[in-house]
């Protein structure tokens, strides 16, 4: 959920909570405002019809009821001296049911002449307020929410858009290409802020990056002559004459450790590059073809293995990947498969729409199934740097596949899965 919708979200049940809790106290002083002026609207009429029944001598000896809102009634006697306010219900002629009354009584001496005065006052339906006032607040409160979720929407884009714009740059910063990235400036002091740490990071990470491209170029370059020489000079006294069985052996031992080594750090470089998105570029790429050509350059040494080839490619798959990638994947798969199979054993390569399967005979590993693809595992074989599969499963990672291993029936198999969206025919 994005951070906008995620503050809308938490402002609406805000606000939500707010209005139930503001409804319930507006319809209660509503309530209560209407009970106090009939109250005082009660009493008022209490006092004129005071002053009217001392102005009118004549009904001193009869009473007078007034619609069904006033009541004068002459009394012999006193029985309180009260004044008493409650409420009831009558039944109203009109609407034909019982409606609720105010009803104001007491007894007063007026002109030497007692009388019973009653005035009832009509109240207003109570359950037909509430429901009005709650039908006018929940049309007032969804206005409100609505408009104070649009309104914040725009508010906050134009208040976030410089945000937006630095998280626009991120998502499309190509480190290899590098370059001066303009970050929006904001009236906003934090937001500066952040664009200015932002633009210091990029810069110092571009630095860092092209510091260590420059090293793997060197490192590949300034390494690999000084192995080659010692790799030649070993060749050399090994040709040499009147050399013991001793020093043959440990130039031998010589030899073959330059060798790992050689293979280790070309190895090394490989997944140095491969994590700095050195090999980004993608082309249209024929996968089946590219299979059948790597099986052809390793017949020699399936010949020497006697190994059974069974082959299921479609050549029909397009992938749009870097070749040098493709290349390394299905080299190291097949190197592997080869390097590891028993003599007379099988090599089965399966290509389908989004899947290669490569399989090998051979016997249950040395090292558990969950750290074969991690660095420096290897099996019982000595001149294995334990760098391939590690490989492999990096290039998967760059180009946002999988690959899983699973050993059935005395097989070997690493199944590669494709992304879709990589697939083009």
């Amino acid at each position: 959920m994005k951070l906008l919708s995620k503050t809308n979200e938490y402002y609406i049940a805000v606000a939500i909570a707010l209005l139930f809790v503001g409804s319930f106290v507006i319809s209660n002083r509503v309530l209560y405002l209407v009970n106090k002026e009939i109250n005082d609207r009660l009493l008022f009429e209490k006092s004129e019809i005071e002053n009217q029944i001392a102005s009118q001598p004549q009904i001193a000896d009869q009473g007078v009821i007034l619609g069904d809102r006033i009541e004068v009634i002459p009394i012999q006697k006193f029985q309180t001296f009260k004044v008493q306010l409650k409420d009831t219900a009558w039944f109203d002629q009109y609407q034909e049911h019982r409606v609720p009354y105010r009803i104001l009584s007491y007894e007063k001496l007026i002109n030497n002449h007692a009388y019973k005065i009653r005035i009832l006052k009509r109240l207003p339906d109570v359950k037909d307020m509430f429901k009005g006032m709650l039908v006018t607040i929940c049309l007032i409160a969804v206005d409100v929410i609505f408009c104070f979720y649009f309104l914040n929407r725009w508010f906050s884009r134009r208040i976030w858009s410089p945000f937006y714009n630095a998280l626009d740059i991120l998502k499309n910063f190509d480190l290899i290409k590098g370059g001066n990235v303009e970050l929006r400036k904001s009236t906003v002091e934090e937001f500066n802020d952040m664009n200015h740490e932002l633009s210091r990071l990029m810069e110092k990470v571009t630095k860092d990056y092209q510091n260590l491209k420059e090293f793997t170029e060197n490192m590949s370059h300034e390494t690999q002559t000084p192995l080659a020489i010692i790799h030649s000079k070993l060749d050399l006294m090994l040709q040499s004459e009147n050399l013991t069985e001793r020093q043959i052996e440990q130039i031998t031992s010589s030899l073959d450790a330059v060798t790992r080594l050689s293979r280790m750090n070309r190895s090394l470089i490989m997944l140095t590059r491969i994590d700095n998105d050195q090999y980004a570029e993608t082309k249209l790429l024929n996968l089946g073809r590219l299979i059948k050509k790597q099986l052809q350059h390793m017949d020699m040494f399936i010949t020497a293995k006697e190994l059974t080839v069974k082959e299921d490619i479609d050549e029909q798959r397009i992938f749009q990947m870097n070749e040098q990638i493709a290349e390394i994947l299905v080299s190291n798969l097949l190197s592997n498969a080869i390097k590891y199979n028993k003599p007379g054993g099988q090599l089965i390569v399966t290509l389908t729409r989004n899947m290669l399967v490569v399989s090998n005979s051979g016997n249950k590993l040395e090292i558990p199934d969950n750290q074969i693809f991690e660095r420096f595992k290897r099996g019982s074989q000595k001149d294995s740097v334990g760098l391939g599969l590690a490989i492999v499963k990096k290039i998967c990672d760059q180009f946002r596949g999988s690959i899983r291993y699973s050993f059935e029936n005395d097989l070997h198999s690493f199944i590669v899965e494709f992304p879709f969206d990589i697939i083009v025919g």
